[in-house]
């Protein structure tokens, strides 16, 4: 009896629990208005209750364990108030749907729904703010509150949703920053903020790893954004990115070339004020998958090349500023348009665009030639615009037989001829425009009653049709009527007769027959239109019931203007063209300035890429080395004397074990820690099963040579990326390897082919290295990076093991920059001069704002270990460059680590969870070389000499606050250079290595950098006659100093003759010794202006040098007159233009005119045809002078 009560007593707790669902339902219901499908009404009945109490038999409501879970109402049109508090009841609801409806409310006590996952209110008329309490369902996965009327500001805690991976709030009426809000934000895939009113600028910095790592579909258009497009940390490293929309803002700057996103498939940055030129890494075959394109309305400008992405399917440039021709391929687009642009040309060059093409838009530009007449191409084409180009010729016949044309616009180019009767008898075309050519004849309306292919007046499918400006003639056949779907007709201005055919569609939106010769009556469907659709023209046409006689045109007389005086007409033409001509003058003056400017820009940086392209692969491996045969008795390479501290590693060339990165500051300073190994020997690469020697393959005669067997055949893969020098990977096997270094990335050898080439390979060690396929598809695009001032990627081996993975390039026989400063008993290298130091400086520079601005890719692993100097012209070569984009999170983070230890790690990076290399990382650990080329010191000796200080870039900024800088220069360069100008060389590269270690947000980029840079001329004391320059500023010289330029001898020297003898700088002689640091001849790209004492030239620094106040030189007195000269003078001449233009005003006013004819109410309002709207905008700046027409015709 007992049993049984507890079962009664169970019953009525699980139905009082049903009852309450229940109940909530029905008070959902009682705020539901309409139900236009009836689901609701009919169906939330208390008669159809399940047994448990659960109404899981309702429309839209599923049940679980008698408990409402979920409530689907999507797409029904219901209207009326959704009531939150009620469902708020339900405590097992995980899933709210109601998108596509009219419901209205808010949503303020949504919070209560902890068990809430899933909530879709998308498309309805919500409104209020979102609560703080909606950030409390830490169970939410799914949030979707687009297309409502919410308002305010968004509440902060959007970190709290750990699962929330799906977010839309597009099109509503948020506002705030925008960084605010993504910063809250982790692993989020989906997120989209369209359509508000976000503010702020999107720069995603270190601070967002996991964001920018998680995210695949980012849609922030139809905002307010502002600023540069990630300006300050360049382009995030997007490892999943699919879909980015930034379209719609006020974005300015350049457009990043987003190479290294190579998931991305649509990138949308249209309606922006982008500047600069197309990145050509966007259009052409490589390892993006990109599909779809769209910079149109920016301000883009130079030349668009040839599209060879085998993936790229949509291309919108329209609306920009390209120059040139049109590209001759475009892959597989299907979509290209190039409307609105600069482009001239011939026109043929779209035949050889292929059969892919399905939209080709090319009006508004200045294109030429005649229309493509190939019955091959173009199978596929849907839409084809050209007007408003100077296109000449007639229309071939080919044009009217593509069979899936639907759309054609001709207008306002020079083509003559007669119409094509497939126009009008094709079953696919809708629009056709026309108007503004020089078309003849008569209106081909008769073959649509001759053409037995029609089965019906139904199949034709035209339902624009504007032929206007042209000449056509004749009657208006019956035909026309056949065309049942038109609905714009426009076939004003031409010369057309006879009247107006009966049984027009009665549909017609659009109609214009006026400057005609057309008589007769009005039909009667065709009365509703004004009379501006019939008149001018058509003198002889009437309305039946028109109160005017057939013969008089529908016009009113109106007299315009007042009389003016001959003399005051004649001075503000006078004044007009006056200022308009001074005004000329001085934008003259300004393009042919900033022209010379950037001629000097563009010559500097040709210079460089000169000299790399007559290079080759001699710019990235010393000449001396290739090709040559290794001596047999050379048993090893050992760093025995000249081998870094144990801790000072990290180059392809470097020593020690990669442990020694982890020790603490005390142990870095012991004996014990700089103490110098030998860890080199001739072996064979190591074998597929043996990465790293065991302890029976070390010689017991020398401890330091390691032995490694070779294996008969490697069963990995081996890639090369060019064909400079092909071997196998057997042969790569069989190769003998000794130990050169060992880093944080794994063991690098020197292996010696059978050809006598010399190679560097890099195995990297196990688990730091990422899946096969994104390591190939990375190392291919680092192996594309080429630049003289680098050591390429040669290739790379991925064998079936996880350990057996080789990065290859080519050897180097130099010695690290690190080497150079490091202070040795003997000392083995000499030390480097200040020429020297800076020309290094350079050349880092030069390299690493290529990386930054031409590949969008920082180095990541920057240290003077990775620097090497190639003698005697000590030309700078960086190493090691972007392996992070290879390796896994936790190599990245041991490499980051590795450079903590060093010295090199900015100090953003203490405060990320996941740090990773970015541009400012670079310009940073790029600022701690310059201070260790200034100092003398390897970054990290501080540590050791002076208890108070942390670490070299403290020292350095201790001692600059204290105005005792020159304490920091390394002594040997003041000793030897004497004090006065090497000094301030050496004050002018401290300013520059202090801005790039201040805050992220203070760095300058490297661009600034290397212009800095690249304006120091160093004037050494007691030359003379001598100035000299660095290939860079040298060739910036005007060519009325250069008559002649010899570029790029084999040895690589260049002679050029000026008017003052130009010479390379001679070896010392013993008479009369120049203060230079060694007698050896002088480097590559180094030359000296002799120039007569009674003569003195100066060669100007780039101009951009003046945008520096730190570098810059007070201003001379002269130089500040002529400024205020110059700002005088402008002031006058925008006055001037102001005066001008009121002259105008005052004359366009006032000016007399003879009494004429005008129409009145003549607009096109009510006749806007979607296909022709440039024609029809001119037609009415035209029909006024086509007045005379009318009056000849009367």
């Amino acid at each position: 009896m007992q049993t049984v009560g507890l079962i009664v007593l169970l019953l009525l707790i699980v139905n009082a629990l049903g009852q309450s669902d229940f109940e909530a339902l029905l008070v959902l219901k009682k705020g539901i208005e309409k139900d236009p499908s009836g689901q609701i009404l009919h169906s939330w009945d208390s008669k159809s209750l399940a047994s448990d109490g659960c109404p899981k038999n309702w429309f839209g409501i599923t049940c679980i364990d008698g408990h409402v879970s979920s409530i689907v109402l999507n797409d029904l049109g219901l209207i009326g108030d959704f009531s939150f508090p009620a469902v708020a009841g339900l405590k097992m609801l995980s899933n709210i749907s109601v998108s596509n409806n009219q419901l209205m409310g808010t949503i303020t006590s949504i919070g209560s729904i902890h068990s809430l996952e899933f909530l879709d209110l998308s498309r309805n008329n919500f409104h209020g703010s979102i609560p703080s309490g909606l950030l409390s369902l830490k169970n939410l996965v799914f949030l979707n509150l687009s297309a409502n009327n919410f308002q305010g500001t968004l509440p902060s805690g959007f970190d709290n949703l750990g699962r929330l991976k799906y977010l839309d709030l597009g099109d509503n009426g948020f506002q705030g920053d925008i960084m605010n809000l993504v910063l809250q934000f982790g692993s989020m895939v989906h997120l989209d903020l369209s359509r508000n009113k976000f503010s702020g600028s999107l720069d995603l910095g270190l601070g967002n790893s996991s964001f920018v790592s998680a995210i695949q579909y980012l849609n922030i258009s139809y905002n307010s954004l502002v600023g540069e497009l990630f300006a300050h940390d360049g382009l995030p490293y997007f490892d999943s990115l699919e879909v980015f929309d930034a379209s719609n803002n006020r974005l300015v700057g350049t457009i990043p070339s987003f190479n290294f996103v190579v998931s991305l498939r649509i990138l949308r940055l249209g309606s922006n004020q982008f500047s600069g030129s197309l990145p050509e890494a966007l259009m052409q075959e490589s390892s993006m998958i990109l599909s779809e394109l769209d910079l149109s309305c920016n301000q883009l400008e130079g030349p668009v090349g040839s599209i060879t992405s085998a993936t790229l399917k949509k291309v919108n440039l329209s609306s920009n500023k390209f120059t040139g021709f049109l590209p001759v391929k475009v892959g597989h687009c299907g979509v290209v348009d190039l409307s609105n642009n600069r482009l001239s040309g011939n026109l043929s060059r779209i035949q050889g665009w292929g059969n892919y093409v399905e939209v080709i838009h090319l009006s508004s530009n200045s294109l030429t030639g005649t229309l493509p007449n190939q019955t091959s191409q173009f199978l596929r084409l849907t839409s084809f615009k050209v007007s408003n180009n100077s296109i000449e010729g007639a229309l071939p016949a080919i044009l009217g037989t593509y069979p899936e044309l639907k759309v054609i616009d001709l207008s306002l180019n020079h083509l003559i001829g007669f119409l094509l009767p497939s126009f009008f008898t094709s079953t696919k075309l809708t629009d056709l425009n026309l108007s503004g050519n020089n078309f003849s004849g008569s209106f081909p309306l008769q073959e649509i009653q001759n053409n037995p292919s029609i089965g019906s007046t139904q199949d034709l499918s035209l339902v624009s049709l504007d032929l206007s400006y042209n000449s056509l003639s004749g009657h208006l056949s019956p035909g026309i009527n056949q065309l049942r779907n038109l609905m714009y007709l426009n076939l004003s201005n031409n010369n057309f007769e006879g009247s107006i055919p009966d049984g027009l569609p009665n549909d017609l939106k659009g109609f214009n027959v006026s400057f005609n010769n057309l008589s007769g009556s009005v039909p009667d469907n065709l009365r509703r239109f004004p009379e501006s659709a019939f008149h001018p023209g058509n003198s002889l046409l009437s309305f039946p019931y028109s109160p005017l006689s057939p013969g008089v045109p529908y016009l009113t007389l109106r007299k315009h203007g007042n009389y003016m005086k001959p003399s005051t007409k004649i001075a503000l033409i006078v004044g007009l063209v006056g200022s308009a001509t001074m005004v000329s003058l001085l934008f003259i003056v300004i393009y042919y300035r900033v022209r010379w400017q950037k001629h000097g820009r563009n010559s500097l940086e040709r210079a460089g890429e000169e000299k790399s392209a007559g290079q080759g692969d001699s710019s990235i491996s010393h000449p001396s080395v290739l090709n040559k045969r290794v001596d047999p008795s050379l048993s090893s390479f050992s760093f025995h004397q000249n081998v870094l501290p144990s801790f000072q590693m990290g180059s392809v060339y470097d020593s020690g074990d990669t442990s020694s990165v982890l020790k603490t500051p005390k142990d870095l300073c012991s004996p014990e820690s700089i103490k110098k190994e030998g860890i080199s020997s001739p072996v064979s690469l190591l074998s597929s099963s043996n990465p790293s020697p065991s302890k029976n393959q070390l010689s017991s005669k020398n401890p330091d040579v390691l032995k490694a067997s070779s294996p008969e055949k490697l069963d990995g893969d081996l890639h090369l990326f060019d064909g400079s020098q092909v071997f196998t990977a057997e042969e790569l096997s069989h190769a003998p390897a000794e130990v050169i270094g060992r880093s944080c990335h794994g063991t690098l050898y020197k292996a010696t082919l059978h050809s006598g080439n010399i190679l560097a390979v890099k195995w990297l060690r196990e688990g730091i290295a990422k899946g096969r396929k994104e390591f190939a598809r990375e190392v291919k695009k680092l192996g594309s990076i080429k630049h003289p001032n680098l050591v390429s990627l040669k290739g790379y081996y991925w064998g079936p093991k996880e350990h057996e993975k080789l990065v290859i390039s080519n050897y180097v026989e130099a010695q690290s920059l690190a080497l150079y400063l490091q202070e040795t008993n003997p000392r083995k290298l000499p030390h480097l001069s200040i020429n020297e130091r800076l020309r290094v400086a350079v050349d880092l520079a030069r390299c690493l704002n290529y990386l930054h601005n031409e590949r969008a890719i920082p180095h990541g692993n920057l240290k003077s270990t990775n620097i090497l100097l190639e003698a005697p012209n000590m030309n700078a070569l960086l190493t090691d460059y972007s392996l992070h984009r290879i390796l896994t999170s936790a190599g990245t983070a041991e490499q980051v680590l590795n450079a903590g230890a060093l010295g090199y790690r900015p100090p953003e990076f203490a405060s990320s969870s996941k740090p990773c290399p970015s541009l400012k990382s670079d310009v940073y650990a790029f600022g701690v070389i310059l201070l260790e080329l200034l100092t003398g010191k390897i970054s990290g000796e501080i540590v050791c000499g002076d208890p108070g200080v942390v670490d070299l870039t403290d020292w350095v900024k201790l001692l600059a606050q204290e105005s005792r800088s020159r304490e920091c220069f390394d002594r040997v360069i003041l000793d030897r250079d004497g004090e006065e100008q090497p000094a301030r060389v050496l004050d002018d590269m401290l300013q520059v290595g202090l801005r790039c270690i201040l805050p992220a947000s203070e760095r300058p980029d490297m661009m600034s950098v290397y212009e800095d840079l690249s304006t120091m001329v160093l004037d050494k004391a007691n030359q003379g006659f001598f100035l000299i320059i660095f290939p860079r500023l040298f060739v910036s010289v005007r060519e009325k100093w250069l008559t002649k330029s010899i570029r790029e001898s084999d040895d690589e020297q260049q002679v050029v003759t000026t008017p003052a003898t130009l010479t390379p700088i001679p070896p010392p002689s013993p008479e009369k010794s120049l203060p230079v640091p060694s007698p050896s001849p002088p480097s590559a790209g180094t030359y000296v202006i002799q120039i007569p004492k009674d003569q003195i030239y100066r060669v100007p620094p780039p101009d951009n040098a003046l945008r520096y106040k730190h570098l810059s030189k007070p201003k001379s007195r002269k130089t500040r007159l002529r400024r205020c000269c110059c700002c005088f003078f402008v002031t006058l001449l925008v006055l001037l233009l102001l005066l001008a233009v009121s002259a105008a005003v005052l004359y366009f006013v006032f000016r007399p005119e003879s009494p004429n004819y005008t129409v009145d109410d003549l607009s096109f309002k009510s006749f806007n045809l979607t296909s022709s709207t440039v024609s029809r905008s001119i037609s009415l700046s035209l029909l006024t002078t086509q007045t005379t027409r009318s009056e000849s015709t009367t």
